[in-house]
């Protein structure tokens, strides 16, 4: 009786875990930075929005580069978790922003991580890239190339 019971549990405790695998990206990007890049590619990869995401992400780095002071607002230990993540999750809602965007700004704020969001669009982007079969590349040229050749 007693391993009949524990083959039934083994059972469905394979289904559970197999059920919401870890989706593998193309491309390892290591550090703190790719842990949330790979995290949030697996949920954007399973709800089939990773474009999206990727589009919406590049537009908060465009934000952080270009609104004086919501980098500086970001780093700043004055201001409470709670006030960053009140703020920026309206900003996200009225702007549109995917949910797994903000979850992953309220859990990058609750743990510190607030600093490294840049980096996360980075990695963000280099799996995105490696999704759709791109390198990239540079090129040294010992003579300036014409316009042809670039």
């Amino acid at each position: 009786m007693a391993a009949r019971i524990a083959a039934a549990v083994r059972c469905h405790a394979r289904s559970f875990s197999t059920a919401s695998e870890f989706i593998r990206a193309p491309v390892q990007v290591f550090g703190i930075e790719g842990r949330y890049a790979h995290a949030l590619y697996s949920a954007a990869t399973k709800q089939g929005s990773a474009d999206v995401i990727e589009e919406q992400l590049n537009s908060l780095q465009g934000a952080i580069d270009s609104v004086s002071g919501l980098k500086e607002y970001l780093s700043l230990p004055v201001c409470s978790r709670e006030e960053k993540k009140a703020s920026l999750g309206g900003a996200f809602e009225e702007a549109g922003m995917d949910p797994l965007i903000n979850n992953m700004i309220s859990t990058m704020i609750d743990n510190k991580r607030s600093t490294k969001i840049s980096g996360v669009v980075g990695a963000f982007n280099t799996i995105m890239a490696a999704q759709r079969g791109e390198v990239s590349c540079k090129v040294t040229s010992a003579q300036p190339l014409s316009d042809e050749k670039s």
